[in-house]
């Protein structure tokens, strides 16, 4: 109906390539069973520690000794809080694999065109220099590197008399990277209009290699920012455990209904300032 919001439709895991060769789609990361199980009891353990900090030791009694209650009470936060973190942890790491390895087809790509802008110089075809540059790219990666299979796939193309320009934009489209994307689009007009491809080739290996530069320069120059940032969240953790160590009625007060109100608040600004922290410190490629 109209005015409905449409359902984002979800990203398969492989798409079929121009010769029928199901290949990786880059903008979607689908973790491995040990993976996801890695990151839940990272997360579980984590989570669920930071929960005891917060809502820990509840159901103490009038002399502010634990009971039977308290015990169960803390198993019950732990699992429930720890599994949720787990949960939404699923999602946080697939995005950063994710993300990194986009950046480490992004440099691949890079070594793809520069070996392939060589091959070129020296008055090979297009079909050579692809067999120039993946024995090139074997030896600096390994042939299980993504790039490897993508220029396996564009031979295997060739060979089959598929346009190498349909080859190249298959893996713009799949890619998830604009550099990549505007390289696959520019490559198709001027292949077929008998453009200059060994500068366009050259020139957009400079381009990449210089975004890549100085996507490092500023990691670098926010490093101590993010190191300071790292651990001013970790100190309200640490000063909950001070004054729960402390004793008194004051470490007692975190287990009345006012201090558990006035905890989650605390902790949902904490929670907050962390997800904007991160979004501030996000390099975009």
């Amino acid at each position: 109906m109209f005015g409905k919001k449409q359902k984002k439709k979800k990203e398969p895991k492989y798409i079929i390539s121009p010769l029928g060769t199901p290949l990786l789609n880059y903008k979607v990361y689908c973790m491995s069973f040990s993976e996801r199980l890695r990151t839940f009891l990272a997360a579980l353990l984590l989570g669920g520690g930071v929960s005891l900090v917060f809502y820990g030791n509840q159901f103490l009694d009038s002399s502010g000794r634990p009971t039977g209650a308290t015990a169960t009470g803390n198993v019950v936060i732990f699992l429930v809080v720890g599994s949720i973190a787990g949960i939404f942890a699923q999602s946080i790491r697939s995005k950063m694999l994710q993300k990194k390895r986009i950046t480490e087809l992004s440099i691949q790509f890079r070594g793809f065109l520069e070996a392939l802008a060589v091959a070129l110089s020296s008055g090979m075809n297009m079909n050579d220099s692809l067999q120039s540059v993946y024995k090139d790219l074997v030896l600096e990666y390994t042939r299980d590197s993504w790039i490897v299979k993508e220029t396996e796939e564009m031979i295997s193309g060739m060979r089959n008399n598929i346009p190498i320009e349909d080859m190249i934009r298959s893996l713009g489209e799949r890619s998830d990277n604009r550099d990549i994307r505007n390289f696959a689009t520019v490559f198709n007009v001027s292949y077929r209009a008998g453009g200059n491809i060994r500068d366009i080739v050259r020139r957009t290996a400079d381009i990449i290699g210089e975004k890549i530069e100085i996507s490092g320069e500023i990691a670098t120059a926010i490093s101590s920012n993010k190191l300071q940032f790292n651990a001013m969240m970790v100190i309200p953790v640490f000063l909950i455990l001070m004054l729960r160590a402390m004793g008194g009625n004051f470490a007692k007060s975190f287990s009345t209904p006012l201090g558990v109100i006035a905890t989650t608040f605390a902790l949902g600004i904490f929670v907050l300032a962390f997800l904007l922290g991160q979004k501030i410190m996000d390099i975009k490629g």
